[in-house]
């Protein structure tokens, strides 16, 4: 008899080891093993707590390399756990959120989300991280540890991210396929609602940066925070106030500037990475990096932009 099994009770459920392939949509999945700072869901996985959260889930491999994308979203709901818990100025705007995801204890990816306003509320902000597990990562009987976290962003990007980036965001699914080609780290594709873009693990060095005009952020949704905002009187004038805010907001001009220059720094480190210019069109640059995209790097505006939205690509060098 093993150790484990004393101390095992008459409620306790064995796990079950779901198969590939698989599609984790729910924190009710009789798979997943362990939560860490993360409170389950029913039609996502769950919604982290803290500044990191870590799901578990009991696979079982089929000796064969696999193809993981774990998409990652953030709402209303998400940034107002994140509001109640930091306690921000009333009128500051809503920042992106800059986030890592790790599994089985690398660091396979960094992503930038960053929600919009629109004239009845603010959108939602799902993004998706692919990337690939050897055989050996993910053995017969394993487990497949997620856990998304906050990244530190660089100094010259200090009060254009948010901090706590990963409080109330959510696990939206968790899907596993076998691997049929193999393939590096791969993110979104498009543009980012913000002047924030990251280059994932493996991208080349030469980059072109797309740029696009973005809705303004938006207000941040506050919580009642003593006896008197929670009645309902008083709840009702701050709604209605922060309607108006919102139609305000997306009702302005844009005044976004033009995409002049871009920084660079790796996620892992934290170094600046060297980023040299080559090329300037309408709408946007191409760029060169100094160094090799080992880890996730963080591309931002020289300058904040913040009607501005980025995206990246390979090429720059035509």
């Amino acid at each position: 008899m093993s150790v484990g099994t004393w101390f095992r009770t008459d409620y306790d459920v064995p796990p079950s080891a779901a198969a590939v392939p698989l599609d984790l949509t729910s924190g009710k999945d009789p798979a997943i093993t362990i939560l860490d700072q993360v409170v389950r869901g029913t039609g996502i996985v769950g919604r982290v707590l803290g500044d990191f959260g870590a799901v578990a889930v009991k696979v079982r491999g089929t000796g064969r390399a696999v193809r993981v994308h774990v998409t990652v979203g953030l709402d209303d709901l998400a940034t107002r756990w994140w509001a109640d818990r930091v306690r921000p100025s009333r009128f500051a705007p809503e920042l992106p959120r800059l986030v890592t995801i790790r599994a089985q204890g690398h660091i396979r990816g960094a992503l930038v989300l960053a929600r919009r306003q629109g004239f009845r509320g603010a959108g939602t902000a799902d993004r998706t991280l692919s990337f690939d597990l050897t055989p050996d990562e993910l053995d017969g009987d394993g487990l497949l540890i997620v856990e998304l976290a906050e990244a530190h962003p660089p100094a010259w990007a200090a009060g254009r991210i948010s901090r706590s980036s990963a409080l109330g965001l959510r696990f939206n699914s968790i899907q596993v396929r076998d691997r049929t080609a193999p393939a590096g780290p791969a993110g979104p594709d498009e543009f980012t609602g913000c002047d924030f873009v990251v280059l994932q693990p493996g991208s080349g060095p030469a980059v072109r940066i797309g740029s696009a005009v973005a809705a303004q952020a938006p207000p941040l949704p506050l919580s009642p925070r003593n006896r008197v905002t929670r009645r309902k009187p008083v709840r009702a004038v701050f709604k209605a106030s922060r309607m108006a805010r919102r139609v305000a907001v997306r009702a302005m001009p844009h005044r976004h500037g033009a995409l002049t220059g871009v920084r660079a720094a790796d996620l892992l480190t934290g170094a600046d990475v060297p980023v040299e210019v080559v090329g300037r069109r309408p709408d946007g640059l191409d760029v060169v990096l100094g160094a090799p995209v080992t880890g996730p790097v963080l591309l931002g505006a020289s300058e904040s932009r913040p009607g501005l939205s980025l995206r990246a690509s390979a090429g720059g060098t035509s």
